[in-house]
Formats: C-alpha cells, sequence, structure tokens
C-alpha cells in the first residue's frame, strides 16, 4: 500500500517547477511546504510587491502574507513600488 501525502494535484511535481508555478501565480502558494512559501514572499516583497499583491497573486489571504513577511523581519511596502520611474 503507497501512502502518498501532500496535495494529490501537486504530489508528483517536483519541489523547483512547484514553486516556479506559484511564482507565476498558475496554482495557489498553500501547495508550498512553509519554508518554500517564506522564500515566495521573500521573492515578491524584494521585488517591491505590497501585501495585497502578494496576496491576490498567491492566493493566500492578506493576513497569512503580513504574518510571513513579519516573520521574516521585512517591512510593509505601503504601495507597489513596481514600475515606478
Amino acid at each position: 500500500m503507497t501512502v502518498q501525502i501532500g496535495r494529490p494535484d501537486t504530489a508528483p511535481m517536483a519541489r523547483g517547477r512547484l514553486l516556479a508555478a506559484c511564482r507565476r501565480g498558475d496554482i495557489p502558494a498553500e501547495a508550498l511546504a512553509p519554508a518554500d512559501r517564506d522564500h515566495l514572499v521573500y521573492d515578491l516583497w524584494a521585488a517591491g510587491w505590497s501585501d495585497v499583491e502578494i496576496a491576490t497573486h498567491t492566493y493566500m489571504s492578506t493576513y497569512t502574507t503580513g504574518r510571513i513577511r513579519a516573520r521574516l523581519g521585512l517591512a510593509a511596502h505601503p504601495t507597489s513600488t513596481r514600475g515606478a520611474a
């Protein structure tokens, strides 16, 4: 008997492909392991995304996004700095 751990729709994907799909916004971030979710939030925050933008893109709540960002010791972006010039 084989026991499958994790979500059945994402379990066969390799970790790197899964993270890349979440970065593109193709699948919800809940498919990721908690440490990978932290990396995803950090990467989007570093690109200047606000909590609302990150939450919308990753299908997470703004509460979860803010909690992860705060745990990482990152300041909130009040508005998007992407594309500002």
